[in-house]
């Protein structure tokens, strides 16, 4: 019986949704844009690098030393690798000449003792990878250059 009585209740229409004033509307789409609102780099923007100190005793003081500081060891850290690269650079010199003057040195000792063929071809061979490395090294370098300055100018 209490089933009869559910069926014959009389429904509530739903509720209809009320569309907001178009200035509601404005302030709302306004919050939302100022939610989204980034930043990239160490520090924040001012406005909001200013509110840290009121989270922290001098707070925004202490971001930026420690954004000093990150930049300080990063320079410190770049400079370093860039003097191995020089020390390494120069030490790759050094060996490719010592190289290249002992081959050049095997090739003479084999032609001054009869083996002319032998101490030609070995002669050529090292002066044939001299020129090669050479070669290499220069493209190389070339395209680094060009990836670079790729990089730097915004290309992909």
């Amino acid at each position: 019986m209490s089933a009869r009585r559910d069926r014959h209740k009389q429904r509530q229409p739903a509720p209809q949704s009320v569309n907001p004033a178009p200035e509601k509307l404005r302030q709302i789409v306004q919050r939302e844009i100022l939610t989204l609102a980034a930043f990239s780099g160490p520090l924040p923007p001012p406005e909001i690098l200013v509110k840290y100190n009121d989270a922290a005793p001098n707070g925004a003081e202490r971001i930026i030393a420690m954004a000093e500081r990150q930049a300080g060891h990063r320079m410190a850290l770049e400079s370093r690798v860039v003097d191995a690269d020089i020390k390494r650079a120069n030490w790759g010199l050094a060996a490719g000449f010592v190289v290249a003057l002992a081959g050049l040195l095997v090739a003479y000792l084999l032609i001054d003792r009869g083996n002319a063929v032998a101490g030609m071809a070995f002669g050529t061979i090292d002066l044939v990878g001299l020129v090669a490395v050479f070669i290499y090294g220069t493209l190389s370098r070339r395209s680094e250059r060009q990836q670079r300055a790729k990089m730097m100018s915004g290309g992909s």
